[in-house]
């Protein structure tokens, strides 16, 4: 999808979510970065930035797009972990990401703003609008907002 290769590049910072990772407070100020790597099969750089006490950490992967999903590869030890993901939508600086269970992590989503960008009332306008997010009430209700 030439949608994705034009619309995913950059750097999201994830501003709701259902991902424990995040939810524990160990880990603060999530963000993820794509660049694309190859353009078909699209194939993108996935940079996954944090801090933990402090200090910025880095997950580092590459995602594969097959058809409208995306199967993450972790590099370096992680390269024994997979996972898949998919892009519900982006309306604009607003990504909201699904992501299917794997090995080490539960299915969830993140809703994601694009850095630099101002959404104002995003978790108001994503809760009374879910659906055009493609969100359901119940993902709604487990969402926690950053």
């Amino acid at each position: 999808m030439d949608q994705f290769r034009k619309q995913l590049p950059g750097t999201w910072l994830i501003k709701g979510t259902t991902f424990p990772m995040w939810l524990s407070n160990k880990r603060n100020t999530p963000r993820i970065t794509y660049r694309v790597l190859e353009k078909e099969p699209l194939k993108l750089l996935d940079l996954v930035e944090y801090k933990k006490k402090g200090k910025t950490k880095q997950i580092k992967g590459v995602d594969y797009q097959i058809k409208k999903a995306f199967l993450w590869r972790g590099n370096g030890l992680l390269k024994i972990l997979k996972s898949r993901w998919e892009v519900v939508t982006i309306k604009g600086d607003v990504l909201v990401i699904r992501f299917a269970p794997s090995l080490v992590t539960p299915a969830g989503v993140d809703i994601l703003v694009r850095e630099g960008a101002t959404v104002p009332d995003l978790a108001k306008r994503v809760v009374q609008h879910c659906a055009v997010f493609g969100l359901t009430t119940e993902e709604i209700r487990k969402i926690q907002w950053k």
